[in-house]
């Protein structure tokens, strides 16, 4: 993937990241995978910053995710709502 291509799907991913939420039908591990598969040795510095902005989204995502599901009360059958 050369500088462009990759600034293309950085920017690809910070519209997405922009409007995803721990709600949605496409999983957040999902997304950790495709930042994960970005060829890191050929990243300019800039877009490694922006990369870096991205997983922090992600894992600000996955922590309110998980507070909210530790907080859901039990259904009688034992189950999370």
């Amino acid at each position: 993937m050369n500088y462009q291509e990759l600034d293309k799907e950085i920017a690809h991913l910070e519209r997405v990241f922009g409007m995803i939420s721990s709600n949605d039908r496409i999983p957040l591990s999902y997304w950790h995978n495709r930042l994960r598969n970005l060829p890191r040795p050929t990243l300019m510095p800039t877009q490694r910053e922006r990369i870096a902005r991205l997983e922090e989204t992600l894992r600000s995502l996955n922590e309110a995710d998980e507070a909210s599901f530790a907080e859901a009360p039990l259904r009688p059958t034992g189950t999370r709502w």
